[in-house]
């Protein structure tokens, strides 16, 4: 493939143009080199379109997990009404007197936790009381004020601020911050299972589009033996009647023909078998392709190996994205051990309070004495809180830590089988370059075995039998050269998926945002 100009996908725009942007399927024949059936299958392929939405879930979860520091705002307004009759009091000498209050309350509040672990609370309310008290049970008391009712009234203002940080438990890693992390890692391993889902769609496409040429080819194979028979046996009906050779060799020159008209019709059909393996691989409406032809541009050419297996172990390792994602499974589990390790310890909390209040006999004087700290409060101190035991805390964390290990045995084991599955591939493709060259030549020998044995038949000096036999074994030499073509070619996109280098073998660039 070389000489293609470098194509990149925006992986975040896939999704627009499936949804009814792409352009319309040309009718009837269509011929598609492999890079635009990669661009058709990476636009429209469904698992692809999948796993692309699975990442959307895992990149929304990670926004959710960031809502835990999202502050809380709370407003409140209210008017209360008492209306209390008079009553006794045994801890006084005289009665309670009937009295009716109004009550105007209004505040806000702000709380919230702050990413080192450290929850804030700042709080702030005004209000207003009004009390009407009469005094007329007790004439005494009632001639102290007109009539003998008091009316009373003040505002007050308050504000406060409280902070808890966390020394001990929660306090380097706690539940939300073990939430985020954790997001992350999964964000992670989504992005590099779409990845991984982009290279087995391609391999999926490569290993149909190399089938197809090779179909295509087989039946050129095939539609050439059926010309070279029907000329055979014009040649031998010609003779047959001349009386140069028996009624039974135009028998079994008709018997080849119908053999190989039955081997084309099977040969035509594996053809439209595998163009709708790849219909289905790059479309993601078969019906609208149901009618078209997909015609591969050009047979690729064979181009001798270049594989190392260190390298390709090399490759292998830093660049196979199921590789990436077992790796960050061990992240995610490194992240649930710290924090089951931090859930151990006990609470050690420092606490402080700050804050100032004011009475005054209106609204406006009240904040304002409050704002110049008229009546300030404060209070710090330390708060211990110790479990006497901590048997779920302490399996929690042997828990995680044996799941960690779990993780670290599923890297190594997904690591092994890709090692082996590299190097049983560097070796197919060693192998079957072999028999490219093997058949090619065989297929030459064939052609000139023919040749020679036509001229052997035109001189008297052999059979029509065995030149058929020389023509089917020209035949099958020349479809053993296409599947071994065929095969070398699967076997180097086998070879390029099980190193994570399709990509960079095709010169493509997916962006995964």
């Amino acid at each position: 493939m070389k000489g293609k100009p470098s194509l990149t996908i925006a992986v975040c725009a896939w999704l627009c143009a499936a949804a009814g942007v792409l352009p319309a399927v040309a009718a009837h024949t269509n011929v598609f080199s492999l890079q635009q059936c990669f661009e058709l299958a990476l636009k429209r392929n469904l698992d692809v379109r999948i796993e692309r939405a699975t990442t959307d879930v895992a990149r929304f979860g990670l926004g959710a997990a960031y809502g835990a520091y999202d502050p809380v705002l709370s407003i409140e307004a209210s008017h209360a009404y008492i209306d209390a009759p008079g009553d006794f009091s045994p801890q006084k000498h005289n009665f309670d007197f009937p009295y009716t209050m109004d009550t105007d309350h209004g505040g806000a509040g702000l709380a919230g936790l702050l990413p080192w672990g450290m929850n804030y609370t700042l709080e702030s309310e005004t209000g207003r009381k009004s009390a009407t008290t009469d005094f007329n049970i007790n004439p005494g008391d009632a001639a102290e004020y007109p009539w003998g009712i008091r009316n009373t009234n003040n505002a007050f203002a308050r504000a406060s601020m409280a902070l808890r940080q966390h020394l001990l438990k929660d306090s380097w890693i706690d539940q939300s911050r073990e939430v985020l992390a954790i997001r992350r890692a999964e964000l992670k391993m989504s992005e590099a299972a779409l990845r991984m889902e982009i290279l087995k769609t391609m391999l999926g496409v490569e290993l149909a589009y190399h089938d197809l040429a090779s179909k295509r080819e087989l039946v050129r194979v095939e539609e050439a033996g059926v010309k070279m028979r029907e000329a055979f046996l014009g040649e031998t009906r010609r003779r047959v009647e001349v009386g140069d050779q028996p009624p039974l060799d135009l028998q079994h020159a008709e018997t080849l023909l119908q053999n190989t008209v039955t081997a084309l019709a099977a040969a035509r059909e594996a053809w439209i078998s595998g163009q709708n393996a790849l219909k289905a691989l790059v479309s993601d409406d078969f019906r609208a392709w149901a009618d078209e032809t997909l015609d591969p541009a050009a047979t690729s050419s064979v181009i001798p190996p270049a594989a190392s297996l260190q390298r390709s172990f090399q490759l292998a390792l830093r660049q196979r994205p199921d590789l990436l994602e077992a790796r960050l499974a061990i992240e995610r589990s490194n992240v649930a051990v710290r924090f089951r390790y931090n859930q151990l310890f006990p609470s050690l909390d420092l606490v402080g309070r700050l804050g100032s209040s004011a009475v005054e006999p209106d609204a406006s004087q009240a904040i304002s004495t409050m704002l110049r700290q008229g009546d300030p409060q404060y209070m710090y101190g330390i708060v211990l809180t110790m479990p006497l035991t901590r048997t779920g805390q302490r399996n929690d964390y042997r828990r995680s830590k044996a799941e960690r290990e779990i993780s670290q045995l599923q890297l190594k084991r997904a690591e092994e089988g890709v090692l082996v599955q590299v190097a049983d591939w560097v070796n197919r493709v060693e192998s079957r370059y072999s028999q490219v060259g093997s058949t090619a030549k065989a297929r030459s020998y064939a052609e000139a075995a023919l040749a020679a044995e036509q001229k052997k038949l035109q001189n008297g000096l052999t059979t029509p039998y065995f030149v058929l036999q020389y023509q089917e074994a020209l035949t099958a030499a020349q479809r053993a050269e296409v599947l071994a073509v065929a095969d070398y070619l699967k076997a180097q996109a086998q070879l390029a998926f099980a190193e994570g280098s399709t990509l960079d073998r095709y010169h493509l660039a997916v962006e995964v945002r």
